[in-house]
């Protein structure tokens, strides 16, 4: 499945989790359409529907009550996390104070600003201590090396474990478009004949099809949509791609607009210490936007869709879709929007791009790795990954499999 990251190494009683992600799938699942997980026992019900890992001395004692699962820290275990989205860090919120949780400056800052902003994960705002790149770490038998990567979010990483066995790599969510593909590349090349990697196959899910465009590509298409649109220009972005939100905000006042974000998300960027924020309602009112909406472009939030009914649109307005919400397709909310903005009579236009390697890059990386054994995860499609001779490929299954690094799969 896509999402859900969560790989974890063992030797003599010690254990290295990397990630603890949340399951992501909209509309699927036993928690969907308003049903939620219960709020004092969350993790316990996660736990009994399979959505949560069964670790022991992991997890708070109160959270994990009444499961099976041995709560509080055994002294043996640590948490290394790759990147802010919470298929990667949404359950380090139920993680025991005494297990510690590592993560790049980067992801530690995003992750203070959200909780300030009161937007925490499930189980609260997790302690995470910062791990210097290129520095080993040394956790009872294994060193672990942070690297940085490039992704779309600040601070994505990768890590290469030392085992006994040998080194594992972990790329993270990662990519050759982005706007640091020298990061990648130099992880690859850091890691170069590792025993075994673990790498992310997203976009294998879709298909063999390169990169629509670069992160740049995106800059320039916004602007250009900013430049031409004689009226207002509505938009969603992924608030955590804040590299992204920044770059919008610049093309669109190179093109003599402002851009106005719902007011939480202007909170956010405030504290991440971005320039030229404007919040809704409270920097510029509707009133204004009605009398000039050339002069602004507007991030909807989803559960904003009826402000559409005061906004002035039509034909000589737009929708740009940057991958904010809703995600994709896939998202319940997506056949919604669309309706909204027939109604509107309001054109509907995508832009962004992906976090994630295209097939070929995904291969590219695997080749300058030329580990010995590979695991494809974080994609409904790993089979589509094409290891290079003499790499030994292993593919995953959901609900947990354990492999030595010999490559041999274990009872």
């Amino acid at each position: 499945m896509i999402g859900s990251s969560k790989i974890m190494l063992e030797y003599d009683g010690w254990r290295v989790l990397l990630d603890l992600g949340l399951d992501f799938h909209p509309g699927q699942g036993l928690f969907r359409m308003g049903v939620s997980p219960r709020t004092a026992q969350a993790l316990a019900d996660r736990l009994r529907i399979g959505e949560a890992p069964a670790i022991n001395h992991l997890f708070r004692a109160e959270a994990v009550k009444g499961t099976g699962v041995a709560g509080g820290s055994d002294g043996q275990t640590a948490v290394f996390i790759t990147h802010a989205h919470l298929d990667h860090i949404g359950l380090t919120g139920w993680v025991d104070p005494a297990v510690p949780i590592y993560a790049s400056p980067d992801t530690i800052a995003l992750m203070a600003a959200l909780h300030q902003v009161g937007d925490d994960v499930e189980g609260g705002y997790p302690q995470l201590q910062p791990i210097v790149e290129d520095a080993r770490l040394a956790f009872g038998p294994f060193g672990v090396r942070r690297y940085a990567v490039d992704h779309d979010v600040v601070g994505a990483s990768g890590y290469a474990v030392d085992t006994p066995d040998g080194v594992l790599a972990f790329t993270g969510d990662i990519r050759l478009h982005g706007r640091h593909p020298e990061a990648s590349v130099a992880f690859a090349r850091a890691v170069a004949g590792a025993r075994a990697l673990v790498i992310e196959g997203t976009t294998l899910s879709f298909g063999f099809t390169h990169a629509e465009r670069t992160e740049f590509d995106v800059d320039r298409q916004f602007g250009k949509i900013v430049g031409e649109t004689p009226g207002l220009v509505l938009m969603t972005v992924y608030p955590r791609n804040i590299e992204r939100v920044q770059a919008f905000v610049t093309e669109a006042k190179i093109q003599g607009r402002q851009v106005v974000w719902p007011k939480p998300m202007a909170s956010f960027f405030r504290v991440m210490g971005l320039s030229d924020i404007l919040g809704f309602g409270e920097d510029v009112a509707l009133e204004e936007i009605q009398s000039r909406p050339q002069h602004y472009g507007v991030d909807l939030a989803v559960d904003q869709i009826p402000l559409l009914l005061d906004l002035p649109l039509g034909p000589g307005s737009v929708f740009v879709h940057a991958n904010g919400e809703p995600l994709g397709a896939f998202d319940p909310r997506w056949d919604l929007l669309q309706d909204w903005l027939k109604f509107r009579h309001t054109p509907f236009w995508p832009i962004g791009t992906g976090g994630h390697a295209s097939p070929d890059d995904l291969n590219r990386l695997v080749e300058m790795i030329h580990p010995d054994i590979v695991f494809p995860l974080h994609s409904q499609a790993p089979d589509r990954l094409i290891p290079p001779p003499g790499t030994l490929r292993w593919l995953p299954q959901r609900g947990g499999r354990r492999f030595d690094l010999a490559g041999r799969e274990l009872s």
